[in-house]
């Protein structure tokens, strides 16, 4: 886009690491789920988006620890520099319509889908 600005959505999932480890879907903390078992659970939602098992729009809406699971993860368009360098950079190597491995940032792991 010429005015820089991206639009992405994702799948968030927190654990024992993340900077603010409290699902805003649940409202409970992640402080007894492991590094390993984010990954894990994560790449497993990543296998089911790829077999076709869900869309990722519902695998956002059912498991993403962040607050736009209510909105299939979207998070809107955003500019340079209003989201974690991890995240944008991400954001930015993606074609629209493609999703991430994962991506872990400060809030924690996520897979991410370029819309725009």
């Amino acid at each position: 886009m010429s005015d820089g600005k991206l639009r992405a959505s994702h799948l968030l999932i927190k654990y024992n690491g993340s900077r603010n480890p409290v699902s805003r879907r649940t409202g409970q903390s992640s402080a007894g789920v492991t590094y390993e078992q984010a990954l894990q659970e994560l790449q497993q939602w990543a296998k089911d988006i790829q077999d076709g098992k869900v869309s990722f729009e519902d695998a956002a809406k059912a498991r993403s620890d962040c607050g736009s699971f209510a909105k299939s993860g979207d998070l809107g368009f955003f500019g340079p520099g209003e989201m974690m360098k991890p995240f944008e950079d991400a954001v930015r190597s993606l074609k629209v319509g493609e999703i991430s491995g994962v991506v872990q940032t400060d809030s924690g792991l996520h897979l991410i889908k370029r819309l725009a």
